[in-house]
């Protein structure tokens, strides 16, 4: 007969396991921390911010970056081009020179730079422009974020055939109609947790205001935009090894 005492210690581990991974966390907002598992996003790990708009996600990633507890921990940004404007994320709380910005070749060497940056413990966070990422490549970049504190957020395209295999969590961050009466600089958004490791998936709108996401009842006649579906894993960016 196996031990009862065994198996409970089996099914228990795990989870106390996971409390221990994601014990760093950053509040999003009071709203958005109650719905999740963590109460908070947690740190030293990968979690993808889809959107239409790709300033969206930006903007989104980067705000959570600027809460990170460490003001002396770069912020690396990676892309396949050069088409990015730190002056304009200062309104979330990110100063310009706290950015590092690698133009990348190829998906080959936007994957090893992701890597590397990960890897680095003077890096706080890395925000990384990709249309793929399979599960051997997923996994080693959560294994790099772990081992050195470091998040990362991959920002992809809704609309893309090629998905990210494997993240904490999932976002998909789209701008949405601002109400009445609303000042220049207040984006609203339609904020979709599509995915949760250990959770469920939720809604919220908000709107960024004086320094912090507020939520919002939308009115009536108001167009609830609906999470983009996914097409599955079409040509999974692979790194060699």
């Amino acid at each position: 007969m196996p031990d009862r005492a065994a198996l409970l210690r089996a099914c228990v581990e795990p989870l106390v396991a996971m409390d221990r991974r994601f014990a760093r966390t950053i509040s999003i907002s009071g709203e958005i921390d109650a719905g999740l598992p963590f109460h908070g996003l947690p740190l030293g790990c990968v979690h993808e911010v889809e959107s239409r708009s790709l300033a969206c996600g930006i903007a989104f990633a980067s705000l959570l970056s600027a809460r990170i507890p460490d003001l002396s921990g770069q912020m690396v940004y990676v892309a396949a081009d050069s088409s990015f404007h730190p002056l304009g994320l200062l309104s979330y709380g990110v100063p310009p020179e706290r950015w590092i910005h690698v133009a990348t070749r190829n998906s080959l060497d936007l994957a090893w730079t992701v890597l590397e940056a990960l890897r680095c413990p003077r890096v706080s966070a890395v925000l990384a422009v990709t249309k793929a990422a399979d599960l051997t490549l997923c996994r080693r970049w959560q294994l790099a974020a772990e081992g050195s504190g470091a998040t990362g957020f991959l920002l992809t395209d809704t609309a893309s055939q090629p998905a990210i295999a494997s993240v904490i969590t999932r976002w998909q961050i789209n701008s949405i109609p601002a109400l009445a009466g609303a000042t220049f600089g207040e984006p609203y958004w339609a904020i979709n947790l599509t995915y949760c490791r250990g959770g469920r998936p939720a809604q919220w709108r908000a709107v960024w205001r004086q320094d912090r996401l507020e939520q919002f009842s939308a009115p009536a006649g108001m167009p609830v935009p609906r999470p983009a579906l996914r097409a599955g894993f079409a040509a999974a960016n692979k790194l060699a090894v």
